[in-house]
Formats: structure tokens, C-alpha cells, sequence
């Protein structure tokens, strides 16, 4: 055991069947807390997103699993849910702002999922964008609706 994991823990490993490589960050003061982190191939961006799952050290579970891939097919229904949320958060910089094409313009880049125990499932999303590279735009999401839009740059 080297210094660094005498003083911060051993960094925790997993190879999931689903999500690949990921890493544990526990929080020991508020277990359900804990995460992975990983990334992997999103379908309709059809590029690698970094990815953040709610858990404990045993690894995703289907219910999760089983979401990402509902997120991933019903990415068209959760991206009408976002673009007017959008539209109307960019409307107080830029009054005529539209989003014309919604997968060209907004690139999702991570995704949080919670444990998805309870419903509505709650979880986020967050995208860059051509219209302004210097800021994240990040969704909270209830199910498949967007309810609350953070940008941060």
C-alpha cells in the first residue's frame, strides 16, 4: 500500500459488463452518496459521454442499466423536452434565439444517474454548444422531462 492509499483509500475498480471501466468514489460519511464515474458510447450523439451512477460498491444495477438504454432510444422525446427550456433561459441574453436543429447544436457530454428506485426516475444531462463554448448546459430531468436548467461557465 502506497502513501497516497494509506491517506485517501484505495481507489476502487470495477470492470462492469455494461458500463466498462469504472470508478467508485465512496462517501463514508453519507453511503448513498457514492458513486462510479465512467464513460462510455452514447448512442444518438454517437460519440463516448462521461457518465456518473448513484451506488454502492457492487456495481450498477439493471434497473439502471435498463434506463441509460431507455434514455438512449428516447433521446428524441427527452431533447423536445429540453429545447424549449433552453430556447427560454437564452432568451434573456438573446430575445430571437431558436434552436433549429437540437443534435447539432447541443452535444450531450455527461449524464448523473441516480439509483432509480423511486419514481419519477430523477437524474441529469448536460451538453456544450456551438452557440456558446464557453458554458455547460445541465438538465434536471424527471423521467423524460426536463424540470430545472442549470448553465454554468
Amino acid at each position: 500500500m502506497g502513501i497516497l492509499d494509506f491517506i485517501f483509500g484505495k481507489t476502487i475498480k470495477i470492470d462492469d459488463e455494461f458500463f466498462g471501466k469504472m470508478i467508485f468514489l465512496e462517501d463514508k460519511r453519507e453511503p448513498l452518496k457514492s458513486y462510479f464515474e465512467c464513460k462510455r458510447h452514447f448512442k444518438p450523439t454517437d460519440d463516448i459521454i462521461e457518465i456518473g451512477i448513484t451506488g454502492d460498491v457492487s456495481g450498477p444495477t439493471k434497473i439502471q442499466i435498463d434506463f441509460f438504454l431507455k434514455i438512449e432510444s428516447d433521446y428524441d422525446k427527452i431533447a423536445s423536452s429540453i429545447k424549449p427550456m433552453i430556447e427560454n433561459e437564452f432568451r434573456n441574453w438573446n430575445e430571437d434565439f431558436k434552436i433549429a436543429d437540437f443534435k447539432n447544436e447541443f452535444k450531450a457530454v455527461y449524464l448523473f444517474l441516480s439509483r432509480c428506485e423511486k419514481e419519477p426516475i430523477v437524474w441529469e444531462i448536460a451538453f456544450e454548444s456551438e452557440h456558446n463554448l464557453n458554458h455547460t448546459f445541465t438538465l434536471t430531468m424527471n423521467d423524460l422531462h426536463a424540470t430545472e436548467i442549470l448553465i454554468d461557465g
